[in-house]
């Protein structure tokens, strides 16, 4: 397995590290080649590649590596994550016959190009929504298969009760969750203005968790509207902390302007809280509109106003929750690993 890898916490290193470890307690072996930041999790072999710090160079050097592992040893597949590196790295392995199946995410799609290249040579191609599928046919890349993102059910099953959840928490009232990173793509400039016509209508919490470049931004927004009271940075949490969170919160807010698949919507679902979503990319498989939650158009006052319907109807909050719940607990990530097993197989032969 190439890719983005544990203990770093974005989508892609989330999907990698799961698929990881339910391939292995389904007994398979596993070689992880990743970044210089990652590390083994249950005994499997990780090897890194050299420490960079120049984004570009890092890049690069990560290609060239995993490549030169990938000839070194003998692999019966190599599963390549995000095209624009891992992907390439399998391309090149595979002009000395090795067999890759590459999995697009979704940010890969940015250069086109290199997408095509990599996924030329591949012997499958893995999209992890039914909109990066589009996109691909759009640029002539066929996809052999969708495998969206799964659930821990070991995180998601035992949870407390909504309002235990907020008391283990230090929360109470109406709580609005949003989890990500802070940055344009995932449209967390927008938040502190819903919050506030949000709260024109409604006595409500915003709680955010995550971190990136829109930090000061955000809390410079949230200060000049008065909001601090109201609007709550906790910083980054451990991924087995999420899950309470998802719990104590009422409504988990997504604006994103793009989104590969979005694996936050989905685990929300499994806590038992509706989402409010933008109505792009792959949220259209992670959140049935109308039914666990809203996918509306890019626009705050869209957006708060399925936020406000939400927090004012505990009813149409419960109904989604379980709906939603009741679909996302079947998508766990064994079943993610054993749709990569029948891709794996049909490529092995």
């Amino acid at each position: 397995m190439v890719g983005p890898y544990y203990p770093d916490t974005g989508g892609v290193q989330i999907y990698v590290t799961y698929l990881a470890r339910e391939l292995m307690a389904m007994g398979h072996e596993i070689t992880v080649i990743s970044y210089a930041d990652a590390s083994s999790q249950l005994g499997e072999k990780v090897k890194k590649a050299p420490k960079i710090g120049v984004p570009g160079i890092r890049g690069l050097t990560f290609i060239s590596y995993s490549a030169y592992s990938l000839l070194k040893d003998q692999f019966d597949i190599i599963s390549a994550h995000y095209a624009l590196t891992s992907g390439l790295s399998g391309f090149i392995a595979s002009l000395a016959g090795r067999k890759y199946v590459v999995t697009f995410h979704g940010s890969d799609l940015r250069m086109r190009t290199i997408s095509k290249l990599a996924a030329s040579r591949a012997s499958a191609v893995v999209s992890v929504s039914s909109w990066i599928k589009e996109e691909l046919s759009n640029l002539g890349i066929r996809v052999n298969r969708i495998i969206p993102g799964g659930i821990d059910p070991d995180l998601f099953t035992g949870l407390p009760s909504r309002e235990e959840a907020k008391g283990m928490l230090g929360l109470s009232g109406y709580i609005v969750l949003s989890i990500g990173a802070f940055t344009y793509a995932k449209g967390f400039d927008l938040i502190p203005l819903i919050s506030s016509l949000v709260l024109r209508e409604v006595d409500a919490k915003f709680v955010l968790i995550g971190n990136g470049p829109l930090l000061k931004y955000l809390k410079a927004q949230v200060s000049s509207l008065g909001l601090e009271d109201r609007v709550y940075f906790v910083g980054r949490k451990n991924p087995r902390e999420v899950p309470l969170y998802y719990r104590a919160a009422d409504v988990l807010l997504h604006p994103a302007r793009y989104e590969g698949y979005g694996l936050v919507a989905l685990e929300s679902l499994a806590a038992g809280t509706p989402v409010v979503a933008t109505d792009v990319g792959g949220l259209r498989d992670a959140v049935r509109d109308g039914i666990d939650g809203f996918l509306v158009k890019q626009e705050p006052r869209a957006i708060a106003s399925k936020v406000i319907a939400l927090l004012k109807s505990e009813d149409l909050r419960r109904k989604m929750g379980e709906n939603g719940r009741r679909r996302a607990l079947k998508r766990t990530w064994r079943i993610v690993a054993k749709e990569y097993v029948e891709v794996f197989n049909e490529v092995i032969g």
